[in-house]
C-alpha cells in the first residue's frame, strides 16, 4: 500500500503533488473496477482469475525493480502499476469470496468467512509496518 508512494518520493524524487495523484488514481480504480468487476467475476471460474489476477500482480510489481535496475523508471509507469495492481487485486478479491462459497457447505459458511477475514486481518496488520520498515 506504501511501497508505490515511497518509490515515488525516494527514487523518483516526485513532488506531493504527484504521490497525493499516484494514491488517488489507485483509490478511484478501486471504486471504478470493483463493483462491475464483482458483478462479472460471479459467472466466470474462479480459481484462473484469481490465478490470473496474482499472476497479473506479481508482474506488474516486478516491472519496478526491473525499470530501476536499467534506470527507465518513470512516474507514469508508476501510476499505471498502481491502477492495474489495484484492478488485479480487485479481481482477486472478488473471486476469493465467491470461490469460498463454492468450497464450503451453507452450514459452516459462517465460520469459513470468520476465519478467512481473521487470517487476512492477521497477516495485514504487521505487514504494513514490517514493510514501511
Amino acid at each position: 500500500m506504501g511501497a508505490l508512494p515511497l518509490i515515488a518520493l525516494l527514487v523518483l524524487d516526485s513532488s506531493a503533488f504527484q504521490v497525493s495523484a499516484l494514491v488517488a488514481l489507485s483509490g478511484v480504480a478501486s471504486a471504478l473496477i470493483a463493483l462491475p468487476l464483482g458483478a462479472r467475476i460471479e459467472h466466470w471460474y474462479k480459481r484462473p482469475v484469481m490465478m490470473s489476477a496474482d499472476l497479473a500482480r506479481c508482474v506488474l510489481l516486478a516491472s519496478i525493480p526491473v525499470a530501476m535496475a536499467f534506470d527507465v523508471l518513470t512516474f507514469t509507469q508508476l501510476c499505471v502499476v498502481g491502477v492495474l495492481q489495484t484492478a488485479a487485486s480487485a479481481a482477486f478479491d472478488a473471486a476469493s469470496g465467491a470461490h469460498l462459497k463454492a468450497l464450503v457447505l451453507p452450514e459452516h459458511r459462517l465460520r469459513a468467512n470468520s476465519l478467512f477475514e481473521t487470517t487476512t486481518g492477521s497477516a495485514s496488520v504487521p505487514a504494513r509496518p514490517s514493510a514501511g520498515f
